[in-house]
């Protein structure tokens, strides 16, 4: 439980690297093989917002690969979710095993008590709920690694351009060199620029076949020969009507509904088995070992014989007694402390989780708020990079600065699309506090 609420600080910490990013450059319109798309943003079933980013377009022949459709993927491929199918199964041969044991007490008289089956019960219901939350959790990362291709893409497409452009300032900078408008201090300084560049591309190349490796490892889905993805994106803005404590407290009680419950069991059970005799036990002394004598007969002739056999028989349901006795109360003092030692730890959990979402929806407003400034920016550096483009009509700039510059200007783009990415993973794990489990 402790992982959960550091998972949930990580994404505080992420968010503050990803602010110190953000700078005033300029939004790039069209160029090259882009397109601008809109993503439409939903809340509810009413178009509540919109943020226009670049897209890639569809390599052809390549089918689009939707984020829905690599979560399906991803949930079929799991052998962990078949894992937990098997762990269900198991719980219910179990509840089968102790329904044939509480018949054999039955049989011999002996007191049956519900706690092994109503556990059993529980556990079983607690497996099927970890399944549904697993599931989730597959989601959650399926996303983020999905995300994480686009941003990838999208910064080796930009560096591939920013290259072509290196490339033709070289050439410029060799004509200059004949003119002796450039020195070979200059040309070297560049050309070293531009292998720099060539290996940074390179590795970024290799890094995302990784990715695309272990990607359809995890889904069966081939994104480096059959799929190419999704670059739209769905924004919805979240705020918790009512009370923040209730909405937290209803989420957090589902992520610990059965540990609950599970405890609420067991310290029944303890009380019950005090009150069955536990505490007769630990208030009475030991009975006296079993007399010899009473075991010794007269013979006629006026010796005794000991019936050691029955005497050993008497002494060994003695023993057996008494250490029952004895370790039923070890029993029941461990468990009874173990039951309170997880209340506190349960109790403190979810109070240490309950600060944390409350931290992270106050993150969450304050990151919305930072989308609505970019966007803004956004819009407002869109026409000054209009304003550029008719200086390359009018002949007042080159058209290679002006690529330049488009391609510079992309960088709020991609901080804006790593803003959302941030929101809506933020989000997730607010309405989902599970997902961030690492079961």
């Amino acid at each position: 439980m402790n992982q959960k609420i550091k998972n949930i600080l990580t994404i505080g910490v992420v968010i503050s690297v990803i602010n110190s990013s953000i700078i005033p450059v300029f939004a790039g319109e069209t160029t090259g093989n882009l397109n601008t798309s809109e993503a439409s943003l939903f809340y509810g079933k009413t178009k509540y917002d919109s943020i226009n980013f670049k897209d890639v377009q569809a390599v052809a022949g390549k089918k689009i690969l939707t984020l829905e459709e690599a979560i399906n993927g991803a949930v079929s491929n799991s052998d962990k979710l078949i894992l937990k199918s098997k762990e269900i199964k198991l719980y219910e041969d179990k509840m089968d095993l102790q329904e044939k044991t509480n018949d054999y007490y039955n049989a011999i008289s002996q007191k049956v008590y519900d706690f092994p089956y109503d556990k059993l019960e529980l556990q079983e219901k607690q497996t099927k709920q970890s399944k549904d939350f697993m599931e989730e959790q597959i989601a959650s990362d399926i996303t983020n690694k999905y995300n994480d291709m686009i941003l990838k893409e999208i910064e080796i497409d930009k560096a591939k351009r920013t290259l072509e452009f290196k490339k033709k300032d070289l050439e410029f900078m060799n004509g200059k060199l004949g003119l002796g408008m450039a020195t070979l201090n200059e040309l070297n300084d560049a050309q070293i620029e531009l292998k720099s560049l060539q290996d940074e591309i390179i590795a970024k190349e290799n890094s995302l076949n990784n990715n695309r490796d272990y990607f359809k490892v995890l889904t069966d889905l081939d994104i480096k020969n059959t799929y190419t993805l999704d670059y739209n994106i769905d924004y919805t803005k979240f705020k918790i009507d009512g009370s923040i404590d209730e909405y937290i407290d209803d989420k957090i009680n589902k992520v610990v509904k059965y540990d609950a419950e599970i405890l609420k069991l067991t310290k029944d059970y303890m009380k019950d088995l005090k009150d069955d005799g536990i505490k007769d036990v630990m208030n009475k002394e030991i009975e006296k070992i079993p007399d010899k004598a009473s075991y010794v007969t007269a013979n006629a002739d006026g010796t005794q014989t000991f019936d050691s056999g029955l005497y050993a028989l008497k002494l060994m349901e003695y023993q057996q007694k008494n250490l029952t006795q004895l370790n039923g109360c070890e029993e029941y003092l461990n468990g009874k402390y173990s039951a309170d030692a997880a209340q506190v730890k349960l109790d403190d959990t979810k109070k240490n989780i309950k600060n944390a979402l409350k931290e992270s929806y106050s993150t969450l407003l304050d990151l919305e708020n930072k989308i609505d400034t970019l966007k803004e920016q956004v819009n407002s550096t869109n026409t000054k990079l209009k304003f550029a483009k008719a200086q390359v009509d009018m002949g007042l700039m080159l058209q290679n600065d002006y690529d330049k510059q488009s391609v510079e200007s992309e960088e709020l783009d991609t901080t804006l699309r790593k803003l959302v990415y941030t929101h809506n993973n933020l989000r997730n794990s607010i309405q989902k506090p599970w997902i961030l489990s690492n079961e």
